[in-house]
């Protein structure tokens, strides 16, 4: 390698080039991408020394853990039920029937063979489904079981005891969604953590964490086990980088809350618990993930250092000149290193020996700022004698090289025979004491030794500068009663009397548990202990509620699985803790009238006759009670003011106020929804009782959902979080479907596209999981593209008052191939939906604009009125991103104007096209309010017109009267104002026919 007195001389070089710090030893012997640690995809670095065997029984190994008398024995019968509910043969290792602890031993043995089990069952589920059976049916049973990912854990956490089933994540492995806009991945807990990098590498993005053990450690045992690893330093815990997760509880019940949104301050944060909780509290099965984008510049410098004093000053200087791009800073001690060499055989990246190494990796966005950057720092530190000798990679494959001198440390500690592992967190003045502490008391006590009769062959110490996270592996040649004595508990009573923590990131699992003591007091393990009995209660039978154990009648308060349960029909959608006692009253309250309701159970559920029809389709078949209903299915913007009993007692009638649709605000701008208000909306559903009462089938019966919705921001956080509690997979059904489909959904997308901030409905579950029972309409498949507008449209707006620079060009160019990514889905998208007929087309009508538009049906209207409407927005914000793009830039760089990317060089013109849309709106609305008895779907479409042609009218505007009579657009805006009255006369007429029916409530949201 560079030597120091070259690499300096390289440094001061004024034109050097790149190549002046490439190593000048072999470059086969330097750069050789060496295979990566024993959890890698690649074959092991060191083959497991013969010597180790199979490794002692756990239970042998500590005959003071005991086997719980309360759990039961596997039996055939039990393996019987886990085969009937894994959806393959292959899901399961039974060593129950058969002889099979070849294949069960992976599972019973962790990598280091010092924790090995006595599991005779591994299943293998491939959903959270599964799972939920599985742990369901082991509560009951009494059945005691172990999670296990990839099984890379260094504290005996993922091993089985005893007998333990083994529940193994490694079918859930698959990359549900990526949004390539907010970085956010959503994907199984059982997929290893290098492929899941690699996934993102292809579309620019970093996965925040990096192990060594990255090609076999699953991404659910990372976040159970609370991983902190290489990237730390820039990137934080994954307290921060997990958004949502979806697990289950111990007792089957699955906890979804896999929100896919950087803030949601909705109550308690209760993901967070399961992020380092090991696996106690439920099992992980799905995450999503905060990703960021991948860095083009990387570069990593190894260097050598004389004492661990100049090591803390060379990092306190790497914090102060390379700040923002400083992604890693590792300590290595001599006798580490000199581990390595003697296991590869490989030449050392630098020519001398030094008591203590350390790796620096910078990464960023330019390479030639971030190359001069560490220059400069290594010129400093050199010329202060902080650094003794170093070498800077001049490539990829140089950096994994050096990489791997850090990386491999852990599997060739091991390579000897075995390692005494910790891993500790001491504050940095004091991190690197406790090795050569360890090293003296093990040499005290005849312990420590060359020669092959001492059971250690020394201390090593490795770790995180960053976090003050150091590696603390004790090498031995075997493993020794002896060495346990002395190392425990003196290593934790060090640790206590510094304030540390002993455990930084590894976990507690079997080896630590007994110890927590030293970094938690009693009132926070009391605290743990309590939700530990929440989650998963010592015994099997489910808590009641003091209120019924006094009155001696049957609790339902803990049957509910939800805090609030929408469209329920038995309940009415309403639910607490407990649920209400259905008690007589003589007089209802004359302040507050409220409508009949039934005893819960006194009329047989209501369903559609047909389960797959679109939610759009406005007839509507019922069945009650044996009797068919055909409802006409429709929506208003309007509330109950009033309610009254009918005469015969059965249902009731209600008045409504006069008929207001729902408004969208502008800005002083002109631009909708500028004011950025949540979304509010309650419902109820109501059910025409003629169609209840009559014979066979009514034709002329309703279902109707009168709804409130308006950007009020004092309800509308806790809205949205209501629709998210009651979850996706919970609007499948009616009347639940309906509602979202046809009332929340199209509120909640238009929001979103007026006041240019994304919303929950874009991830994916509310793109599939409410269409299971139903068909999905091509309206519905228009929202899943105009969901994915708004975090565009609010980057866009972000850029745009920023001063002309390359970086911002650059990113509205990446905004720019996102937008032609969606205008392709857009294209894709009518041609397979509308085909290649017209839906409608061009008639002569009595009304103030030519060549109106008729349409087929109210579906078709809807579409393409929304369809016209999202491209006026869409077409809006590519021209502005163009405009960014064509914007010259005048700084420092010598090529201000640079060449686009052939697949951005597209013509502008194309996107001028809002007048033609918005004139398409004009002719369509008066056909599709015919059409339709749901007016308040019409609002955004004329919205988004009349707010077009009034930015017209702004833009032209001189203040003449002639000037203002020659505008363009100002007939269009007469005529769409014109059109508000005639959308209101509709609502109105609508309510009025409501008014004269007697109702049934269904539900309430």
């Amino acid at each position: 390698m560079v030597s120091r007195t070259r690499l300096l001389r390289a440094l001061q070089q004024q034109s050097r080039p790149r190549a002046a710090l490439v190593a000048t030893v072999p470059r086969a012997s330097v750069c050789a991408a060496a295979a990566r640690c024993f959890a890698t995809s690649h074959t092991r670095l060191i083959a497991p020394s013969p010597a180790h065997g199979v490794a002692k029984l756990t239970a042998e190994t500590y005959p003071d853990i005991k086997r719980d008398e309360k759990f039961a024995q596997l039996t055939e019968e039990h393996v019987a039920y886990f085969r009937d509910v894994l959806s393959s043969e292959s899901a399961m290792i039974d060593g129950v029937s058969r002889d099979a602890a070849d294949d069960i031993l992976m599972f019973n043995e962790d990598w280091m063979h010092k924790y090995r089990g006595q599991a005779r069952l591994v299943v293998k589920p491939k959903s959270t489904e599964e799972v939920s059976k599985i742990l369901k049916y082991c509560n009951d049973k009494l059945l005691a079981v172990v999670p296990q990912g990839g099984n890379t854990g260094l504290v005996g956490g993922s091993v089985p005891v005893f007998d333990e089933v083994v529940i193994s994540m490694a079918r859930m492995n698959e990359i549900e969604s990526f949004d390539e806009v907010s970085g956010s991945l959503v994907l199984g807990a059982g997929c290893v953590l290098e492929v899941a990098d690699q996934y993102l590498a292809q579309r620019g993005y970093i996965f925040p964490l990096d192990l060594g053990a990255k090609g076999s450690c699953q991404v659910g045992g990372n976040v159970a086990t609370n991983a902190g690893g290489l990237r730390l330093l820039r990137y934080g815990s994954l307290h921060g980088s997990v958004l949502g997760m979806e697990a289950v509880l111990p007792d089957g019940t699955i906890m979804n809350d896999l929100c896919t949104l950087r803030k949601n301050n909705t109550g308690y944060d209760l993901k967070q618990l399961f992020i380092g909780a090991e696996g106690t509290i439920g099992i992980i099965t799905k995450l999503c993930i905060q990703c960021p984008q991948r860095s083009p510049a990387v570069n990593v410098a190894f260097l050598g250092i004389e004492s661990y004093e100049k090591a803390q000053q060379a990092f306190r200087e790497a914090k102060g000149q390379l700040s923002e791009i400083l992604s890693a800073f590792e300590l290595m001690d001599g006798l580490s290193q000199e581990l390595v060499h003697r296991a590869k055989g490989e030449t050392m990246p630098l020519e001398g020996q030094f008591p203590f190494y350390c790796l620096i990796e910078t990464s960023g966005s330019n390479s030639d700022h971030d190359y001069e950057k560490l220059e400069k720092f290594l010129e400093d530190v050199m010329g202060k004698e902080v650094v003794a000798d170093g070498v800077v990679a001049q490539d990829a494959t140089q950096i994994k090289s050096l990489w791997a001198w850090r990386e491999s440390i852990s599997e060739v500690s091991a390579h000897w025979g075995g390692v005494y592992k910790y891993d500790v967190s001491i504050p940095l003045t004091d991190m690197y004491s406790i090795v050569p502490d360890v090293n003296e008391r093990l040499a005290e006590a005849g312990l420590l030794g060359e020669s092959d009769e001492f059971p250690v062959l020394g201390c090593v110490g490795y770790g995180h500068m960053g976090d003050s996270n150091l590696h603390l592996n004790v090498v031995v040649r075997r493993y020794d009663k002896a060495v346990e004595r002395v190392l425990e508990p003196y290593v934790y009573e060090w640790i206590e009397k510094r304030k540390g923590s002993i455990s930084a990131e590894h976990g507690l699992g079997l080896a630590k548990k007994n110890y927590i003591r030293y970094s938690r007091n009693d009132t926070m393990i009391g605290l743990m202990q309590q939700i530990k009995q929440l989650y998963d209660p010592c015994t099997n039978e489910r808590p009641h509620c003091r209120k019924c154990l006094t009155s001696g009648r049957e609790c339902e308060g803990y049957e509910r699985e939800r805090v609030f349960i929408t469209g329920t029909l038995e309940d009415r959608g309403r639910v607490a803790s407990h649920p209400k006692r259905v008690t007589s009253t003589k007089k209802q309250s004359s302040k507050s009238p409220q409508p009949k309701r039934e005893r819960s159970g006194s009329h047989s559920p209501r369903f559609p006759q047909t389960l797959n029809n679109s939610a759009w389709d406005d007839n509507l078949d019922l069945s009650h009670g044996g009797k068919n209903i055909a409802a006409l299915h429709t929506s208003l913007h309007t509330i109950v003011r009033s309610t009254g009993a009918a005469l015969d007692g059965n249902g009731f009638g209600i008045a409504l106020p006069p008929y207001s649709p729902v408004e969208l605000h502008h800005d002083h701008n002109g631009h909708v929804g500028g004011q950025n208000l949540p979304l509010w909306v309650s419902a109820q559903c109501l059910l025409c009782h003629r169609g209840i009462q009559g014979g066979s089938q009514s034709a002329d019966s309703y279902c109707l959902f009168l709804f409130e919705a308006s950007p009020a921001e004092n309800w509308g956080i806790a809205s949205e979080s209501m629709i998210q509690r009651l979850g996706a997979a919970n609007c499948a059904s009616f009347p639940n479907h309906q509602f979202f489909v046809r009332v929340y959904r199209p509120i909640g997308v238009c929001l979103a596209l007026l006041n240019r901030r994304e919303t929950f409905l874009s991830d994916p579950e509310w793109a599939t999981l409410p269409w299971k029972k139903h068909r999905k309409s091509s309206l519905d498949a228009l929202f899943d593209i105009m969901l994915r507008l708004p975090p565009v449209f609010a980057q866009t707006d972000g850029l745009i008052p920023q001063a002309p620079s390359v970086e911002r060009r650059y990113k509205a160019q990446g905004l720019l191939q996102n937008c032609l990514m969606l205008e392709r889905q857009f294209a894709a998208w009518l041609s397979q939906s509308m085909g290649s007929t017209e839906n409608f087309q061009a008639v002569e009508r009595a009304a103030a604009l030519s060549n109106m538009y008729e349409f087929h049906d109210e579906l078709t209207a809807f579409t393409m009125l929304y369809y016209w409407m999202s491209q006026i927005l869409f077409h809006r914000c590519v021209l502005d991103l163009i405009a960014v793009v064509d914007q010259a830039v005048l700084d420092s760089y010598t090529g201000v104007w640079l060449t686009l990317p052939r697949s951005l060089q597209v013509d502008p013109l194309r996107y001028h096209d809002g007048r033609d849309m918005a004139a398409k709106i004009c002719r369509g609305l008066d056909s599709a309010l015919d059409r339709t008895s749901q007016p308040d779907m019409l609002v955004a479409p004329m919205t988004v017109a009349l707010d077009f042609y009034r930015h017209l009218q702004m833009a032209s505007q001189d203040g003449s009267f002639e000037s203002m009579a020659s505008q363009e657009g100002v007939f269009e805006t007469l005529e769409l104002e014109l059109f508000r009255t005639r959308l209101i006369a509709k609502g109105q007429a609508v309510a009025n026919n409501l008014q004269g029916q007697i109702w049934d409530e269904i539900a309430q949201f």
